[in-house]
C-alpha cells in the first residue's frame, strides 16, 4: 500500500509543509499562485509508482509559512528550492525531476537558470511566465485599496466565477472544492501573503528580472504542458514559451483548461511519464 507522508522542514528560517510519497529518481512538485501542495493530489498516487514524489507548500501558500516582511523575489524562490531539494537529499540521485504549475513553473524556470544542472528534465504547465503583467497591478496592495481586494476577491461570486474560467469541465467545481476555495481566500493570512507577493511582483516576473533573457542558456530538456481549453492563461502562450526555451516541446490536451493534473489526471501522468522516460 502506497505511504504519501506529511512533514515540515524549515527553510531560510521559514516552516514549510510537503508530502513524501515513492521511491526512486526524485520528482519535485511545484504549484501555483492561490494554490497548495493539493492541487497534485490526484497525481501523486500514480507518479509515486515509478518515483520518489516530493510536492512542496510553497512560502507564502498552503501550510507553510506566510512570512509579509520578505521580499519575494524570484531569486529567492529557487534559493529556496534548491535549500529543499538539498535538504531531502533529492540531488543525490542519478536524476532529478521537476513539475511546476503555472506561477511554480516560473520559479523552476527561474531555478534552472540560476543553478544550472540541478534538474534533468523539467516539466512546466500551463505557466505564468510569459504573461505581460502591468506596473499598475501593484496598486492593489495599497493600504487604501487593499480592503477593496480583499472584499472582491473573497466574495462567492468572484470565485465561483474564477474557478470556471480555471476548469473546462464545470462538473469538477464540486461544493465541497468550492467551500475550500472560499475558506482559502477569507483567511486574512492568506489574503495578506498573496498581497505580499503582489507588492513585489516586479521581482517575481521574468522579464523585469532579466531572467527571462538568460533562458537561451538552458539546456536541459524541457516539456511545455498545456490545457487547450485554458481560458485563465490562453494555450498562445504555450507557443512563445516553446520559442524561448530551447530544447522544448510542446503538448497540448484537449478538453482541459489550466488545471490539467486535476481535470485530466490519467493522460496528465502518462505524457509527463513517457517525456521523463525517453
Amino acid at each position: 500500500m502506497l505511504n504519501i507522508e506529511t512533514k515540515f522542514i524549515t527553510l531560510s528560517g521559514y516552516k514549510h509543509r510537503y508530502v513524501e510519497a515513492g521511491t526512486g529518481d526524485a520528482l519535485f512538485l511545484a504549484h501555483g499562485f492561490s494554490s497548495s501542495l493539493e492541487i497534485f493530489e490526484k497525481v501523486i498516487p500514480a507518479f509515486a509508482q515509478r518515483y520518489r514524489v516530493l510536492a512542496l507548500d510553497l512560502l507564502g501558500f498552503g501550510k507553510s509559512d506566510k512570512p509579509v516582511e520578505v521580499r519575494y523575489s524570484l531569486s529567492f524562490y529557487a534559493k529556496l528550492m534548491l535549500e529543499f531539494l538539498q535538504k531531502t537529499n533529492a540531488c543525490s540521485g542519478k536524476n532529478l525531476y521537476a513539475i511546476g504549475h503555472s506561477m511554480g513553473g516560473k520559479y523552476l524556470l527561474a531555478l534552472s537558470v540560476l543553478y544550472p544542472n540541478t534538474l534533468t528534465k523539467l516539466v512546466v504547465s500551463n505557466t505564468d511566465g510569459f504573461l505581460y503583467v502591468p506596473s499598475f497591478v501593484r496598486a492593489a496592495s495599497l493600504w487604501g485599496v487593499r480592503h477593496l481586494v480583499r472584499r472582491l476577491v473573497s466574495s462567492p461570486a468572484f470565485v465561483r466565477q474564477t474557478m470556471r474560467s480555471v476548469y473546462h469541465d464545470p462538473s469538477l467545481i464540486t461544493d465541497e472544492h468550492f467551500r475550500r476555495n472560499v475558506e482559502m481566500v477569507k483567511s486574512r493570512e492568506n489574503f495578506e501573503a498573496m498581497m505580499a507577493l503582489n507588492r513585489d511582483y516586479r521581482h517575481l516576473d521574468l522579464r523585469r528580472t532579466g531572467i527571462r533573457n538568460r533562458l537561451k542558456e538552458l539546456r536541459l530538456p524541457i516539456l511545455i504542458l498545456w490545457g487547450e481549453n485554458d481560458r485563465f492563461i490562453p494555450a498562445k502562450y504555450a507557443e512563445i514559451a516553446k520559442r524561448e526555451l530551447p530544447s522544448s516541446t510542446v503538448h497540448m490536451i484537449p478538453n482541459c483548461g489550466h488545471v490539467p493534473m486535476v481535470e485530466k489526471p490519467r493522460e496528465f501522468v502518462e505524457i509527463v511519464c513517457k517525456f521523463l522516460s525517453d
